[in-house]
């Protein structure tokens, strides 16, 4: 998957990012804009916040996004949501405490392979 591609799935699945969205990408090559700079400017402090919240609902909703695009394995895709998304929150025992229970097998699974 290229990164428009990815960026509009953020948007398609998350419409409640779309504002923070385009403050990011519309200064810099708008859809085109690469997806490690909007997942990690745009979900991951999504994600941050859902867990200093506690907010289960976004919480389940983000890690079934992030599961599903793992499981499509592609290496673009994979590596937006490892080093982008997953890595923020990997070396916070606390966060990973927090979201575990909505990890999928994949998200799991490569979680443990980037703490190796």
């Amino acid at each position: 998957m290229e990164a428009k591609e990815l960026n509009r799935l953020l948007i398609d699945r998350f419409p409640e990012l779309e504002k923070k969205y385009h403050d990011e990408v519309d200064w810099q090559e708008g859809n085109e804009t690469g997806s490690h700079v909007v997942y990690g400017d745009v979900l991951a402090p999504y994600l941050e916040a859902a867990v200093a919240q506690n907010n289960q609902e976004v919480l389940k909703k983000i890690f079934v996004f992030v599961e599903e695009i793992l499981c499509q394995n592609e290496d673009y895709s994979d590596e937006v949501i490892m080093f982008s998304v997953l890595e923020r929150i990997l070396y916070d025992k606390e966060q990973v405490q927090n979201c575990r229970k909505y990890f999928g097998k994949r998200t799991e699974k490569v979680i443990r392979e980037m703490r190796q």
